[in-house]
C-alpha cells in the first residue's frame, strides 16, 4: 500500500493526476479526464485530475514537489498519464525526492510501464495506483536531463525528429509516421565519429548510433529489461557497416539474430562520456529528440525514483 492510511483503506488516499491530452490513448478514450476521476472515485480515492499539454507536465511536477516539501504524514502521490516521454518529464522533477510516481500508461509503446509490470488497461492501472506498492528504481541522466528508458545519438534521434515532423506536417499518428520517417532517415543520416569514455577506457569509434539504456536491455528479447535496479548503464555502440547491413539491423534485433561480437560494442558502466568535434548533437530521450551541447555526460542514479508498482510484483525485475 502507498501509506499507513491507505493500508486502512484506499478512501484515505489523495492524489494529483496530470494527463497529457495529446497522448495517443488519451485521445482515443473520449472524456479521459472524467474517466480517470471516476476510476479513482470508484476506489474511494479523491483525485485532483488535470488535462494538460505534454510540455506542461515537467513544470507542474516541479510545482507539486515544491508544494509538498513541507508536507508530513502520508506520502505525496503524483499520477501521470501519457507515454514514456511524458513520464520522463515528470521523473526529472520527482527523482531524488520522496514524492511517489503513479503511472497511467496512455502512450503508444509504454516501455517503462511494461518493464515495471504496470497493466496497460486504464482501469487496472488506476487500481495499481490505489493499491500498489512504492518501490525505488534507478533513473539515468545525460547532462542533467533524466530519462527512464534509454537515450541515443546518431540515426535514432534523427529518425525521431523526422517522425515528429511527419506527425506535425501530415497529421499522422506516431505509428503511421514511422515508414516515411524511416525512409528519410536512411537517405539522410550520416556516420558519427565519437570518443566513448567508459570503464576506465577511451575509444574513438565511427558509428551510426550509440544507445544508452537505464539498466540492461536484452536485445534478444525485443528490448525488454529484466531489472530496473541494477545500478548501471547499458551501452550499445553499433559498429560501422554497410547501409544495407544497417537497414537489416532492426529486423535482426526483432528476430533475435543480432551478433553482439560483429554488430555491437557493449559496455556496462555507472557513467559514460561521449565527445566529438561537434559543439552540439541531436539526442533522443525516451523517444523525444532534443539538441544538447557536447560533451554528453551520462550517469546512473540508483534508486532515485519512487514509483507505484503492482503489490505482488517481483521488484527485482
Amino acid at each position: 500500500m502507498v501509506s499507513g492510511k491507505a493500508e486502512a483503506g484506499a478512501k484515505d488516499l489523495k492524489v494529483m493526476a496530470l494527463i497529457n491530452k495529446r497522448a495517443g490513448a488519451a485521445a482515443r478514450k473520449g472524456d479521459i479526464e472524467r474517466a480517470v476521476r471516476d476510476g479513482f472515485a470508484e476506489r474511494g480515492v479523491e483525485a485532483d485530475v488535470r488535462l494538460v499539454e505534454g510540455r506542461e507536465v515537467g513544470e507542474l511536477a516541479r510545482r507539486f514537489v515544491a508544494d509538498n516539501k513541507s508536507t508530513s504524514g502520508d506520502q505525496s502521490i503524483l499520477v501521470v498519464g501519457g507515454g514514456d516521454g511524458t513520464l520522463g518529464s515528470a521523473a526529472s522533477a520527482l527523482a531524488g525526492t520522496d514524492v511517489v510516481l503513479g503511472i497511467l500508461p496512455l502512450g503508444t509503446l509504454n516501455h517503462f510501464a511494461k518493464d515495471l509490470g504496470v497493466p496497460l488497461d486504464l482501469t487496472a492501472a488506476i487500481g495499481t495506483v490505489a493499491t500498489g506498492k512504492p518501490v525505488a528504481v534507478d533513473v539515468a541522466e545525460v547532462n542533467g536531463r533524466v530519462f527512464l528508458n534509454n537515450s541515443s545519438i546518431g540515426i535514432y534521434p534523427f529518425f525521431v525528429a523526422k517522425r515528429s515532423a511527419e506527425q506535425r506536417h501530415r497529421g499522422f499518428g506516431k505509428l503511421a509516421a514511422i515508414g516515411p520517417a524511416l525512409m528519410r532517415t536512411l537517405r539522410s543520416a550520416s556516420w558519427q565519429a565519437v570518443h566513448v569514455a567508459a570503464q576506465g577506457t577511451r575509444e574513438r569509434l565511427r558509428t551510426p548510433c550509440v544507445f544508452v539504456g537505464n539498466n540492461f536491455y536484452d536485445i534478444a528479447d525485443l528490448g525488454r529489461r529484466g531489472s530496473l535496479t541494477s545500478k548501471e548503464l547499458c551501452v550499445y555502440v553499433v559498429k560501422q557497416q554497410s547501409w544495407f547491413g544497417l537497414a537489416l539491423l532492426p529486423f535482426k534485433i526483432a528476430f533475435g539474430m543480432i551478433d553482439s561480437a560483429r554488430d555491437l560494442e557493449i559496455y556496462r558502466a555507472g557513467s559514460l562520456q561521449i565527445t566529438s568535434h561537434r559543439h552540439a548533437m541531436l539526442v533522443s530521450l525516451d523517444g523525444e529528440a532534443v539538441s544538447m551541447a557536447m560533451p554528453l555526460n551520462f550517469r546512473i542514479r540508483p534508486a532515485a525514483l519512487h514509483v507505484l508498482a503492482p503489490a505482488k510484483r517481483d521488484q527485482n525485475r
